[in-house]
This record gives structure tokens, sequence and C-alpha cells, in this order.
């Protein structure tokens, strides 16, 4: 029950993270009073890091969760979800321990672990994409058997085919695109691209809206 409360308010945490950070860039960009901004900006540092003290315990959630899933008769599910929940595993933990080094605990260079963890969620990421765009495929495949169509014949059938998968699974569609978001935020932190406040704050408010509502809305949960 605590770890599923404290899920909720990090779900809850993250859309005013990223929110607030689109706010402040486009306040920021129509010029208005640098002390809104500012305000904005340390409301979205304050939400960041209580984000950080939802996450204490995550790490052993996921990994009892990789514990389940490596036994997954799917090679391709098996070794993305699970190679997906140790990622964040450990990308969880690495944030324990900036958390624990934030409040003077310990003492570890924040800007490795910072690095570290941005890698790990990139890589969580790269993983849960694998997995949501192999069960699409496979479900379209099944759509077709059962039309007894061909997937050589990329024509209207193949189109309607897709309409009819999104209309009987729209949660993998939405998971597409939450992990299609979520994951240019890793890439601008890890510092394999440089994208604009803006446009942060709009990927990750999208992806964290749609991951909420995923748990909200039993027709959108994976």
């Amino acid at each position: 029950v605590v770890s599923t409360q404290s899920t909720g308010q990090d779900k809850i945490c993250r859309v005013l993270q990223y929110s607030s950070q689109l706010i402040w860039w486009y306040l920021e960009e129509r010029g208005f009073s640098p002390e809104y901004v500012n305000q904005l900006k340390q409301l979205q540092s304050s939400l960041s890091l209580a984000r950080k003290y939802f996450s204490l315990g995550r790490s052993v959630e996921h990994m009892r969760g990789a514990a389940v899933s490596i036994h997954i008769n799917d090679p391709i599910l098996r070794y993305s979800i699970t190679l997906s929940r140790i990622s964040s595993a450990l990308q969880f933990l690495c944030d324990n321990m900036f958390l624990f080094s934030t409040v003077g605990l310990i003492g570890l260079d924040q800007g490795n672990l910072a690095s570290l963890s941005s890698k790990l969620w990139l890589y969580a990421d790269l993983m849960n994409i694998i997995r949501v765009s192999y069960e699409i495929r496979q479900e379209i495949n099944e759509q077709f058997d059962r039309q007894n169509s061909n997937l050589k014949h990329l024509d209207h059938s193949f189109y309607s085919t897709c309409r009819s998968v999104m209309s009987r699974r729209p949660d993998l569609f939405v998971d597409l695109v939450k992990n299609m978001s979520d994951i240019w935020l890793p890439v601008n932190s890890s510092g394999l691209a440089r994208l604009s406040p803006g446009a942060i704050g709009f990927c990750g408010t999208l992806s964290s809206v749609l991951s909420a509502s995923a748990v909200w809305q039993k027709s959108g949960k994976l």
C-alpha cells in the first residue's frame, strides 16, 4: 500500500515538475517578470527533490519485478522487460545515493551519480520502446492472421488492421507515445542532445500525464 501511494505521489509531482518547467520557459520567452520565473524554477527544483524521496525503496520493487519477468517464455519480452526493470532499479539506487549525498549522509560526486542515473534511465526507456513495439507488431500479426491477410501487401488492409489494433489495444499505443516522449529527457540530461527547457517541459509533461492516466484508467494500463 505504501509503495502504491508513493508511486501515485511521484506521478503527481512529476506532472507538476515538468509542467512548471514548461510554464516558466514560456513566461521567460514572453518577457514576464523574472520574479515569477524564478519562483517556478524553485518549484520545479523542489518537486524534483521530493520525487527522490518518493523513490526510496523502489529499486527493490523493480528488482523483484525483474525476478518475475525473467521467467517469461517469449525471449524478446523476457529480456526487454527484465533489462528495463534492472536498469530502473539501478537508476533509483543512484537517485537514492544522490539524495543521501544532498542531505550530507554520504560523500559522493553528485555529478557522476546524475550522469549514471541518466544513462540507466535512457537504457530503460530503450528497452520499453523495444518491448511495446514488439507487442504492437505481435498484435498486428495476429490481426492479419484473423483476416487471412499477408504483411507483404502494405495497402489499405494494413492501415485498417492498425486501426483495429489501436481500438482494441489503446494501452500499447499510449505506452509507445509515453516512452517516445520520455526518452528525450535522459537523452538531454546525458548530453547526447541539447533540447530547450520548453521542449523538455513539453516532453516531460506529456509522458507524465500519459503515465498517470495509465494508472488512473485501467483501459490504458499495461
